[in-house]
């Protein structure tokens, strides 16, 4: 271990950089324990029975040597402390993991939780997955995952809620690795009956709320932003689950094939967890909501907090505020991207049209519920709002935080979203704001790359995608290559009471109450029929959702080109660059794009 000076600054470190990110224990009960490990400085023997807390201690340091900047790397070097130590350490808690994993206590599961994560956004997602799973199982038989029964100990709630926490940092991160890398969840939401997390944990005067609605009421503190990404991680779950599963039938031929009935209720899916999404964002505090902090900053560069240690009072708790509100607005709009891919691959016609009304149809005025274009346009637009990151003082100070991969990888998700939508159609109207935000993109992840991996993988990738999206354009306006007929006959963007609507609509449920944001809607029978009836509407690939997956494909080939044979690997032509353990983290990170993860490519769409 460290000398005890270095050790306090180490903890200093995680607590300023990441534990507002995890916030997987209590930082008083944290910093009481951890100076009983140096028996000079508690006046007692150093406490090294609990093998468990140790090595959570251990990956904190470890975690703090990450991130500490100039000022504090040359503290750290007057008592002979460098990066080294890191290496070491994660290679000690390593090799001890299992026997740390089998004393099944909840340090065990904090110790996986944090080993896990921190390969998780360090690089090496394959290597991460496992190590929390290991924390899972523990965490389920500690029964974290159940309600406790009420105590009359003085010391039940704070048990409560640490137990509370470590599980739903567990929830989480099981949450983001599906999301992220389409690895699958092993969370049952049915064998969990925990309550959620209680922001006012550390007020010991008043009483846990009871009701979500006391929750909402609460003031907003620190924990608050760990509350709500729980919540926002059991609702993108449930949209994973359901929008992802897989059904196939068999058609003609062995052809898979997708009744129409199933791609409706996969539109009524689609427009309920748009609703839930929203009415989560509806309770964001005013202290989380990044409109309103978005070009604000307490802190003028990264060199001025890293010379704060140990930060406390109001202009910290302002500057944690801002941090967590753009990590709660890149989760959500990471979830509504999640939310809407499905239907980007396919579009509308009527059975009663060869093809899709023209632009110039004497019908084109008419208003044609289309969620395919509406599910186009939420996820350009929750594109451009991650995009817009790049203006924010503040994308330089979460640069030096455990966030910043986090960042990055949801950045990512949105620069690959808005080079598709480029690419399907160049030269419409919002390809030149979606391209300009695609350089956006592309300057976070520069901004980012020295401190994420991920970073520098995503920003080669995105260069790679804009260079063929630019061809695309380049193409069709010298006529080499055919633009693609928009789907939507009507140049309106439809609002987020309007997606619902049109799903609702085109699933044949026109009669039912839509749950948006702003309270249930009633669809009125009467605006339906001048629209195709359900038995008139059927579905058919999108050619140009396709061909700009086929585009991005491209570009991740040539990013990783694969040796033709088992045994082609050479120094000239590795098959890992650049070089992480997981070689290629960045390329798991594109499954939702990828076609070969749709079971109903190429298929027919059976009425």
């Amino acid at each position: 271990m460290p000398p005890f000076e270095a050790a306090s600054l180490l903890v200093d470190t995680y607590f300023d950089r990441a534990h507002w990110f995890m916030l997987i224990f209590q930082q008083d009960d944290f910093r009481q324990r951890w100076p009983k490990l140096y028996p000079q400085h508690s006046g007692r023997p150093g406490d090294f029975t609990n093998t468990a807390f140790l090595s959570t201690f251990l990956v904190v340091i470890a975690i703090g040597i990450h991130y500490v900047g100039p000022h504090r790397q040359s503290l750290l070097a007057r008592h002979g402390v460098d990066s080294s130590l890191k290496d070491r350490i994660l290679a000690c808690v390593r090799a001890k993991l299992l026997d740390v994993m089998s004393l099944g206590s909840l340090e065990a599961a904090q110790t996986c939780v944090l080993l896990g994560t921190y390969y998780l956004y360090h690089g090496c997602p394959r290597l991460a997955w496992p190590v929390c799973g290991c924390g899972l199982r523990i965490a389920q038989a500690l029964r974290l995952h159940r309600r406790l029964r009420p105590s009359d100990s003085p010391d039940f709630r704070q048990q409560y809620e640490t137990r509370k926490r470590c599980w739903w940092a567990i929830y989480e991160i099981e949450t983001f690795s599906a999301v992220v890398y389409g690895y699958p969840h092993s969370i049952w939401n049915a064998d969990c009956d925990v309550e959620p997390l209680d922001p006012s944990a550390k007020l010991q005067a008043m009483q846990s709320p009871r009701t979500p609605s006391e929750l909402r009421a609460r003031k907003t503190t620190l924990l608050s932003y760990k509350c709500l990404m729980s919540e926002l991680s059991v609702v993108t779950k449930e949209a994973l689950g359901e929008l992802y599963r897989t059904k196939t039938f068999p058609g003609e031929q062995g052809k898979p094939s997708r009744p129409r009935r199933d791609l409706q209720d996969t539109l009524k899916a689609v427009a309920k967890y748009d609703s839930h999404l929203q009415q989560w964002q509806a309770k964001l505090p005013l202290e989380l909501q990044w409109e309103r902090i978005s070009d604000q900053a307490n802190y003028l560069t990264p060199e001025e907090i890293d010379c704060d240690i140990g930060a406390t009072g109001p202009r910290f708790e302002s500057h944690i505020y801002q941090l967590q509100a753009m990590a709660l607005m890149l989760a959500y709009e990471n979830a509504m991207i999640l939310t809407h891919r499905p239907l980007l691959s396919y579009k509308l016609r009527s059975s009663t049209e060869p093809e899709a009304l023209p632009a110039s149809s004497d019908r084109a005025d008419q208003p044609r519920p289309n969620p395919f274009v509406s599910s186009i346009e939420a996820c350009r637009t929750a594109a451009l709002r991650m995009a817009s990151i790049h203006s924010s003082p503040v994308l330089k100070l979460v640069a030096e935080t455990y966030a910043v991969t986090f960042v990055s990888i949801h950045t990512f998700t949105a620069g690959v979203t808005l080079g598709i939508l480029c690419s399907m159609d160049p030269l419409n109207q919002q390809s030149s704001a979606s391209k300009l935000a695609l350089q956006n993109v592309m300057e976070i992840q520069e901004t980012l790359k020295s401190r994420s991996v991920v970073a520098e993988q995503g920003l080669d990738i995105l260069q790679r995608l804009t260079r063929l999206v630019m061809q695309r354009e380049l193409d069709v306006l010298l006529g080499k290559a055919k633009r693609t007929t928009p789907q939507s006959n009507s140049p309106r963007r439809p609002s987020s009471q309007g997606l619902s609507d049109e799903l609702q609509v085109l699933s044949g449920d026109v009669a039912s109450q839509v749950p948006t944001s702003g309270g249930l809607v009633t669809l009125n029978r009467g605006a339906s029929s001048a629209l195709p009836g359900p038995d008139d509407i059927f579905y058919i690939n999108d050619p140009a959702m396709t061909d700009a997956l086929l585009d991005f494909d491209q570009a991740l080939l040539s990013y990783a080109p694969q040796p033709l044979g088992e045994h082609e690997e050479t120094a000239e032509n590795p098959i890992l660059w650049p070089p992480t353990l997981d070689g290629f983290p960045i390329l798991e990170q594109t499954w939702l794009w990828d076609l070969d993860n749709d079971p109903f490519f190429n298929a027919d769409l059976e009425n």
